[in-house]
């Protein structure tokens, strides 16, 4: 359980540094994973659609990450 403990202390650090560093500006602390993310899951779609519907796609599954594993908003 030590090392859950040691987790939950690592998530709670970066939660608060991103909420500290205002998450819905960008170029803050959690805009930049954010980015990170959505950029991933663009790269990561098929060829067969649109570079914007990628786009939205990473945009929203980054939105999504990050207010189930953070708890902030980046939209």
């Amino acid at each position: 359980m030590k090392n859950q403990t040691e987790i939950t202390k690592a998530f709670n650090v970066i939660k608060q540094a991103m909420v500290d560093d205002q998450p819905e500006v960008q170029g803050s602390y959690a805009h930049s994973w954010h980015c990170n993310i959505a950029m991933a899951v663009y790269d990561a779609t098929s060829d067969d659609i649109s570079a914007e519907a990628a786009l939205t796609i990473g945009n929203e599954a980054a939105t999504m990450f990050m207010k189930r594993c953070f708890d902030v908003d980046t939209k």
